[in-house]
């Protein structure tokens, strides 16, 4: 039984499903740029879950939407001179490049804040009839005081709420703490027309809209960075309830951890941004996948290059071990583990700890044992979205005969490229280009990839 922690409880649960139908909704990335390492892990962490749960026969519904139209989009198209559609097709096609490099599934719906806004109407058209929404000058806001379980998931107090509000910012507002469900428009803002004034969205009801589009009712996982809990997730609910108050809006709230710099948390305003696709470039999707895998998902996550090269050499490791084996649940006991160590919710690093002891003792083993432990590792990486899976140009007898040829004796990968761009390095240095420009594109057909920088780096060649 699948046991997760829910923000809202504050709980570890045993979950529990109708029909066998799971409903999951992971909030999608407002694109006003490009994605860092910090949009990847969310993608990353929740496509475990989500691969998971089919692994589990589950009927899995997945919605990831797009914001495509907010304050920050728009202030950064004007800044590019272009306009938020412009920049929003723009950035949108670096996360879907990202996505698939990731290999993350595709999800079954992805709504665009855009293309959802006569729901969005419909929506708050209904939360005024009920007494919680209001018209003032600005816009249509949010009443906080008309719901009485207010702050219930981020366990906040109120007094925290309005001394973190920028009260001049809008002073038409009955309350501080009040947020926007619509913005009426600036000139020369884009806009949409509405009974109460030509506007937009504001950025928490698109969500509750979305999914009461996609699914009709309630759902069982809504998933997001543990950054969105307040005020966005917060502010869902008391929308969603607000709105249909006999219905239970969200039985699992999941949150993952943000990624750290030095102990500091990854944001724009830090200034310490790090692109994702510039990473997935140098080090190759499934190693970015794979850096994800090794931590709890609701914990925070230290980067830093040495991470990711280390995660490198132990990915590489792994492909090593299984590539002349079929992906098969050949040994019971690494089986157990997966799912004792998955259904504690998602622990990742525990599996893999389980793995890696195993591999220790490998050589212990009988030659039919060795190959189900490789076989049922392969079977297991595959589940949570591995291929593990080296070009079969690039079996064992194929590298022998390669690495001969420059008189490289070989033993396992990392040693013989470690010795063959040493090699390489040495004829750069004396200028031999044409020679190292030989051996890279020689090895470029074997199924490897050198990318020349400060040091040289090398992974699988995937296309």
């Amino acid at each position: 039984m699948l046991k997760v922690y829910n923000t809202l409880t504050k709980q570890i649960q045993e979950t529990k499903f109708e029909n066998n139908e799971i409903k999951i909704y992971l909030c999608g990335p407002t694109v006003q740029s490009s994605p860092h390492i910090g949009h990847g892990r969310s993608a990353v962490v929740f496509d475990f879950l989500v691969r998971y749960l089919k692994h589990l026969n589950y009927k899995v519904q997945f919605v990831r939407n797009i914001t495509d139209i907010d304050d920050k989009i728009i202030e950064k198209s004007h800044s590019e001179g272009i306009s938020p559609e412009e920049l929003a097709e723009k950035v949108i096609k670096d996360f879907q490049k990202a996505y698939s490099e990731l290999n993350c599934v595709n999800p079954d719906f992805e709504p665009r804040a855009t293309e959802s806004i006569e729901q969005i109407v419909n929506f708050i058209d209904l939360l005024i009839e009920n007494g919680y929404g209001y018209v003032s000058k600005s816009g249509v806001y949010f009443s906080v005081d008309k719901y009485s379980d207010y702050l219930v998931l981020s366990g906040r107090k109120m007094d925290e709420v309005i001394s973190g509000t920028r009260i001049g910012l809008v002073e038409d507002k009955k309350k501080p703490e009040d947020f926007a469900l619509w913005k009426f428009a600036k000139e020369g803002e884009p806009y949409w027309e509405t009974p109460w004034g030509n506007g937009r969205p504001g950025w928490h009801i698109e969500c509750s809209a979305m999914i009461r589009e996609v699914f009709s009712s309630g759902i069982d996982f809504h998933c997001g960075g543990n950054d969105l809990i307040f005020p966005h997730h917060e502010n869902e609910i008391a929308q969603s309830k607000s709105a249909f108050q006999d219905e239970v809006f969200v039985k699992y709230w999941l949150h993952n951890g943000m990624v750290n710099l030095s102990g500091q948390k990854m944001s724009k305003s830090e200034g310490n941004i790090k692109l994702l696709n510039q990473y997935i470039d140098q080090y190759g999707g499934e190693v970015i996948r794979f850096f994800y895998l090794r931590s709890h998902y609701r914990k925070p996550q230290e980067f830093s290059e040495d991470l990711l090269s280390e995660a490198k050499t132990t990915l590489r490791n792994l492909q090593s071990l299984v590539q002349e084996v079929d992906s098969k649940k050949s040994h019971q006991e690494i089986i157990e583990a997966f799912y004792e160590c998955m259904n504690d919710d998602l622990n990742t690093p525990k599996l893999l700890g389980e793995i890696f002891s195993t591999i220790k003792e490998i050589s212990k083993k009988s030659d039919e044992e060795q190959k189900a432990i490789k076989e049922t590792i392969k079977y297991i990486f595959e589940v949570l979205g591995f291929e593990l899976n080296i070009e079969a140009a690039t079996n064992k007898e194929n590298l022998l005969e390669f690495f001969t040829k420059y008189e490289i004796k070989f033993k396992d990968i990392n040693q013989a490229m470690e010795e063959f761009i040493d090699l390489r390095e040495n004829y750069r240095k004396n200028k031999d280009f044409e020679k190292a420009d030989k051996m890279r594109q020689d090895i470029y057909e074997l199924g490897i990839n050198i990318l020349d920088g400060d040091s040289s780096e090398w992974n699988w060649r995937t296309s």
